[in-house]
């Protein structure tokens, strides 16, 4: 109806005889791109959109020149959403008060659409830079359209305008360390001393942890976040592989919301999964007498990498020697042994890994 409206006026104009600057043909003017959406990483903002390829009749578009990226900063209450963008009636006196304040923070030429062009749409990032010296990051609303332009003049309506509160990320979360233990990590860290523009207090209700294999060397990247810590500094990765080294780092958010705002990374530390971790010790060891000797029998470990039982001896006044290094069955017989002898049984894993003995010692005739 915008674009209508005006070529309504000229036709009506040239009528009376004057004569108009001539406008560009309605099929020729661009779609409004849409739908816009913002996100804030750090202190930047990423607008995404669809990249231009209609204009408003619904043909294809060619010969698009440029897309132009607008910016109002709107004060922000403490509290409180950003602004919906406008709809209804009011949405188009809303639209040009908008273009009368807002500044151009930025100009994509082709070569720049196309080096910004992630799949069908475009992605650009808007610094905040300026703000966040400032410190007036959270303290203001702020508000964000695109327009497309084919050759000069064809000029596309805004996009919808979007509004965002960007928020001041935490420092880097503090002595980050792991503590190993069978099938898992447990990663501890401190809060980070201030926020990123050196305010306190630090608010900091969420952590983001990262994981990459250490095998990746220095220059390996943490790809998404492997999960996050919402009650506290601290986090369990069950997830890791035996016989495996971990990097680990996390980041800080200001908030629980999506997407999140993330200070940045803590010192990096390393996990390493050897198993190194024993099976519990045998219990219930018994020894039963039989004619020709002893008989050994204990309950079976529960232990997913158990490997074995090894049986030791230990004769009336000597030491511990092992009498069978490795045994598969719950139970084991000692022919001949001296009266007072002790026998004593551990579990293996598959690693080695020794438990503790389990001992009993038979009684000494008299």
């Amino acid at each position: 109806m915008r674009r209508l409206l005006p070529l309504a006026l000229a036709l009506l104009a040239a009528a009376c005889g004057k004569k108009l600057p001539p406008l560009p043909p309605l099929e020729a003017i661009p779609a409004r791109p849409e739908p816009l959406t913002v996100t804030q990483q750090a202190t930047d903002v990423v607008l995404r959109f669809p990249f231009p390829r209609k204009t408003v009749t619904g043909a294809p578009l060619d010969g698009l020149t440029r897309v132009t990226v607008l910016r109002e900063l709107v004060p922000a209450p403490p509290t409180g959403a950003p602004p919906a963008p406008p709809e209804g009636p009011g949405r188009e006196r809303e639209e040009r008060l908008f273009l009368q304040r807002a500044e151009r923070v930025q100009r994509l030429g082709r070569a720049d659409l196309d080096e910004a062009t992630v799949g069908s749409d475009v992605v650009v990032r808007d610094s905040l830079y300026g703000l966040f010296v400032e410190r007036r990051l959270g303290r203001v609303f702020v508000r964000y359209a695109v327009t497309a332009t084919r050759d000069r003049k064809g000029t596309s309506d805004p996009s919808p305008i979007v509004s965002i509160r960007p928020l001041v990320p935490p420092g880097a979360p503090r002595e980050l360390t792991t503590t190993v233990e069978e099938g898992r990590v447990c990663l501890d860290w401190k809060e980070p001393v201030e926020m990123l523009d050196g305010s306190t207090p630090v608010s900091a209700p969420a952590y983001a942890v990262y994981r990459r294999d250490a095998a990746e060397g220095p220059d390996g990247v943490f790809e998404e976040p492997l999960g996050m810590a919402t009650h506290g500094p601290f986090f369990v990765d069950d997830s890791v592989a035996p016989g495996r080294k971990y990097v680990y780092t996390v980041r800080a958010a200001p908030a629980k919301t999506t997407p999140l705002v993330l200070g940045p990374p803590a010192g990096e530390a390393l996990a390493d999964t050897r198993d190194v971790f024993p099976p519990k010790a045998p219990e219930g060891l018994t020894l039963l007498a039989e004619p020709e000797g002893v008989r050994l029998v204990w309950n079976p470990v529960l232990s997913a990498d158990l490997g074995g039982y090894r049986v030791y001896r230990r004769p009336p006044g000597g030491g511990w020697s092992v009498a069978a290094p490795k045994v598969q069955e719950t139970t084991w017989f000692d022919g001949g042994a001296a009266p007072g002898t002790a026998w004593g049984v551990s579990a293996l894993d598959r690693e080695g890994n020794e438990s503790p003995r389990a001992e009993a010692a038979q009684e000494e005739r008299r």
